[in-house]
């Protein structure tokens, strides 16, 4: 799933992924725009900058923290430092997440609200969000579950099992619609 094997790497990626979802070219004038007047980039921008700092020798570990925890105060979002994000995230609007430990894949969109946590009794290796998954504004994953590729949650769904690849997950508790083999 983590194919990116660098911060420069996954950052491209993301610059890539919300270049297509605005449908606009990479461009100088893009790029501006994207860095300095754009929340989401610039909360996704501040997470691969703390995973950049690890490699910082002696205060990597220290300095990873303090730019996560500024983000976390700034955005009223947290990524946990813990998750293992790939590259292509797209947050259009950064306020409200929060995701605790697990794996998200590569070109996933995290729309605001969404909450990704564990449930009392799990084995807490967290939720495991594939490649390509898209969760809508407000949707909650509880527990030690996965996403398959191309997976959808709509807006304000309660996922608290499995969702195959290409499904559909939609209302409280979530019905699985369709998927593919």
């Amino acid at each position: 799933m983590m194919t990116d094997d660098t911060a420069f790497g996954r950052l491209k990626a993301d610059i890539a992924h919300f270049a297509c979802r605005q449908n606009s070219p990479v461009s100088i004038g893009f790029l501006v725009r994207l860095f300095l007047l754009t929340p989401g980039f610039g909360f996704v921008f501040r997470r691969r900058l703390s995973e950049a700092a690890v490699a910082v020798p002696g205060i990597g570990r220290l300095l990873r923290r303090w730019l996560w925890a500024r983000s976390c105060v700034r955005y009223g979002s947290e990524l946990a430092i813990s998750t293992e994000i790939g590259g292509g995230l797209y947050v259009p609007h950064p306020f409200g997440i929060v995701v605790g430990h697990g794996r998200i894949g590569r070109n996933v969109t995290l729309l605001q609200g969404v909450t990704i946590g564990n449930l009392a009794g799990t084995d807490g290796r967290g939720a495991i969000v594939a490649d390509g998954c898209y969760i809508g504004a407000g949707a909650t994953l509880l527990g030690d579950i996965s996403l398959g590729e191309d997976a959808v949650i709509g807006a304000g769904s309660v996922v608290l099992t499995d969702v195959p690849v290409g499904a559909t997950a939609v209302g409280t508790p979530a019905r699985i619609l369709g998927g593919r083999g």
